[in-house]
Parts: structure tokens; C-alpha cells; sequence
């Protein structure tokens, strides 16, 4: 059967590309749920074995925004030299073990180099990288609602891995949680196995919206060469999506982190407080369920703006009202922001760079991307709230401004 009719079949049928968007989504899960939110659950078990102090073991995750951010770009390098499965599943094996490793720990140091170096390796090939590199080869058109759906899994690991974390802790051990977590990682290894392909032309096939008259092998073929790191950093939409990225994504993170001690300091009871966290968690996932429905025919750029407005409400109410109701509304903002604002990041530089240059390119921007984004919340709660939230407020219309004039693609670049 010749590719041609092949395509037409992948047309007529099911498109393999959604199974790699289930594998995706899964990468995000794991990464987002077992390293990012379930952190907060190790927090007191490990300062209580190790006999220090709960900012002494937050240091550690910090030390992994930092690894992520700086690891990232030699992460990138590997996705653009060798199969995009191999490495996501070389990311697996790193988090699998660094995770088993963190369960035989003995002193606090080894804490932090697990986490600074074998988990943030791990993490950032796995997700974000090799994930949105997958979901962005096999899907053309239809890119910012897989990646959107992709990036679902996120809210999903918030939801389920730190309440299994809490769950092993409290019946068995911190230790035995961290074991539960390298398990979690073998796991997902069969299903990126089996069912991811790199390229859908590695299956005879297109990316998804690729007009049927040009063949997967004339497609690739006509793939302009990659430009050089100098190259990207010399161009300003590179820093364009950088920085409006980072600023937005800093005030999203920032207000998930200081909702509940904001809260806190006007009356608002542990438990109230807590229903915050909910409310943003149910959210996050209508807003990127609705994102997915509609961002591809508003535009990445729209979707962002539309994700920058939510997060801008959610400052302003917290800046000009005080109240248990404004709260909920709130955080119901910001929840529903993420899915506006996950998939911008791939997304637009797929848009403007090509499909082949996202794992360059977005190895590039770790640095400036990730070790950052996570000071928004320290930085909230130095400045006594809200003098940050005034400050968030202006971040985000530089953000608006910045990502302007990235809704027009460059000439040349390969879908």
C-alpha cells in the first residue's frame, strides 16, 4: 500500500496521532504530579527524619527549577540528535530511579542532588519537552487542541498522585510514597513503548491537516535547515515568547501558591481555605477542556490573551476586594487560565520556528523559562501580597504586549 492511500485511510478513520496525545498526556501527569504538586506532601515527613526545618527541604525544589531550567537545554539537544521515544524513555528510567534513590536517602544532601540533577533530567526530557515534541510532529492542524488535551494530564496528576502520596505516608512511610512513585514511572515506560512513534512519517502517515497532495516524504524533503543557536537568539520572537511566557506563567504559578496563606490572613479557616485549592483544580480542567474546543480557531495568541485576562481578573479582585466569594471567583480565574497558557509555550514556537526546531529551541528557553518561574510565590509573600498582586498586574500587560505580533508566522516555516 503506497503512503498516499494510507493517508487517505488515517483521513477516513481513527488518527493514530491522538494515541500520542494519550501518551502525552500521561508524560505531563506523571512529571507534573509526582514533582511538582506532590512536593508540598514530602515537606514535613522528610524535615522531621532529617531534623531541620521545612524551608531547609523546600530548598530542594527549588534546586529542581533550577536543574530543570539549566538541564533543559542539554535535553533539548538529545531530542533533536537521537528518537524522541528512546529519550522519553531514558527520562523515565532517570525519574524511576531517581525516585527509588530518594527513598533510600540518608542525609539531606542527597535529597537536594536527587532532585537538582537525576529528577530534573529525568523530568524535563519526559515533560515538557518530549511530550509537546511528540504531540507538535504528529498535528498541524487541530496543534493547540492536542496540546492543550496533552497538557490535561497535568490537572489530572494534581488531582490524583498527591492525595496517593498522602495516602502511602500516613499508612506506611515517606519512603515507601517515593518507591510507589518509581513504580508509577516504570509503568508508564511499556506505554511510551508501544505506543509512541516519533513522526507520523515514520508510519507512512502526515501530521495532522497536512493537505493530502503533498506526500510524507516530499513534506520532509522540502524541511528548511535548522538554524543555528546564535541564529535563534538573535531573533526577537524567541525572547518575545520567552518573556511573555515566563511573566504570565510566574503570576499563574504565584497565585496557585499563595492562595491559601492570602486567604489565611484576613480570617479564612484551614478548611475554607483548602476549598480554594479544589476550586482552582476543577477549573484548570473546564478551562483547558474549553481551550481545547475553541483555541485553534481563535489563534494560540488569542487563546493566551484570553488565559492573560483571566489571571489579570483574578489580581484585580484580589487587589480591590476582600471576601470569602471573591476568593472562589478568584481562583476559579486562575484555574481556568492554564489551559490558555500551557500550550502557548510549544505551541507558538512550533508556530514560529517549525515543528523540527521545538526541541532546540525549547531547550534554548529553559533556561530563562523554568529556573524563574517559580519566585513568583516567595516573591508574593515578602511583599506582603498586595503590593505583588500590583506587581503581577503590570507583568501581565507586558506579557500582553510582547506576544502582539506573534500571530504572524514567518515565511518558510514547515508546519
Amino acid at each position: 500500500m503506497d503512503n498516499a492511500a494510507i493517508v487517505e485511510r488515517s483521513k477516513s478513520g481513527f488518527y493514530f496521532g491522538w494515541i500520542v496525545v494519550f501518551a502525552a498526556f500521561l508524560a505531563f501527569g506523571l512529571v507534573f504530579g509526582t514533582i511538582t504538586y506532590s512536593f508540598t506532601i514530602f515537606v514535613n515527613p522528610l524535615a522531621a527524619h532529617f531534623a531541620t526545618t521545612p524551608t531547609k527541604v523546600l530548598l530542594a525544589f527549588t534546586l529542581t527549577n533550577v536543574g530543570t531550567g539549566v538541564l533543559g537545554v542539554y535535553a533539548g539537544r538529545l531530542l533533536m540528535r537521537y528518537s524522541i521515544r528512546s529519550m522519553i524513555l531514558l527520562g523515565l528510567a532517570l525519574m524511576a530511579a531517581g525516585f527509588f534513590g530518594l527513598s533510600l536517602s540518608s542525609a539531606m544532601w542527597e535529597i537536594y542532588f536527587v532532585y537538582a540533577v537525576v529528577l530534573s533530567f529525568g523530568a524535563v526530557i519526559v515533560a515538557p519537552l518530549g511530550a509537546s515534541s511528540l504531540v507538535t510532529n504528529w498535528f498541524s492542524a487541530s496543534r493547540g487542541r492536542a496540546l492543550t488535551l496533552a497538557t490535561l494530564g497535568t490537572s489530572f496528576g494534581q488531582l490524583l498522585l498527591p492525595r496517593l502520596a498522602a495516602y502511602v505516608i500516613e499508612g506506611w512511610s515517606w519512603q515507601s510514597a517515593y518507591r510507589v512513585f518509581a513504580l508509577a514511572s516504570v509503568l508508564v515506560m511499556p506505554v511510551i513503548y508501544f505506543l509512541v512513534v516519533d513522526r507520523p512519517e515514520d508510519k507512512g502517515l502526515q501530521s495532522y491537516g497536512t493537505p493530502s497532495k503533498d506526500s510524507p516524504a516530499a513534506t520532509a524533503a522540502a524541511a528548511p535547515s535548522l538554524l543555528t543557536n546564535a541564529e535563534i537568539l538573535r531573533r526577537t520572537d524567541f525572547w518575545s515568547i520567552g518573556l511573555s511566557y515566563l511573566f504570565t506563567v510566574t503570576v499563574y504559578l504565584a497565585l496557585v501558591g499563595v492562595m491559601v496563606p492570602y486567604a489565611r490572613t484576613f480570617g479564612v479557616t484551614q478548611l475554607e481555605a483548602s476549598r480554594l485549592v479544589v476550586t482552582m483544580g476543577i477549573f484548570a480542567i473546564v478551562g483547558k477542556i474549553g481551550f481545547a474546543t475553541f483555541t485553534d480557531r481563535m489563534g494560540l495568541r488569542n487563546t493566551f490573551w484570553i488565559a492573560v485576562g483571566l489571571n489579570l481578573a483574578a489580581c484585580i479582585l484580589l487587589v480591590a476586594v476582600r471576601g470569602y466569594t471573591v476568593l472562589f471567583l478568584a481562583s476559579a480565574c486562575a484555574g481556568a487560565s492554564a489551559g490558555g497558557i500551557l500550550p502557548l509555550w510549544p505551541g507558538m514556537i512550533a508556530f514560529r520556528f517549525g515543528r523540527p526546531a521545538l526541541p532546540q529551541v525549547m531547550g534554548l528557553m529553559s533556561p530563562m523559562v523554568l529556573i524563574f518561574q517559580g519566585f513568583g510565590a516567595p516573591l508574593a509573600t515578602a511583599l506582603h501580597f498586595r503590593s505583588a498582586f500590583l506587581l503581577f498586574i503590570a507583568m501581565l500587560v507586558v506579557s500582553a504586549a510582547l506576544s502582539r505580533n506573534l500571530n504572524q508566522q514567518p515565511p518558510g516555516i514547515p508546519s
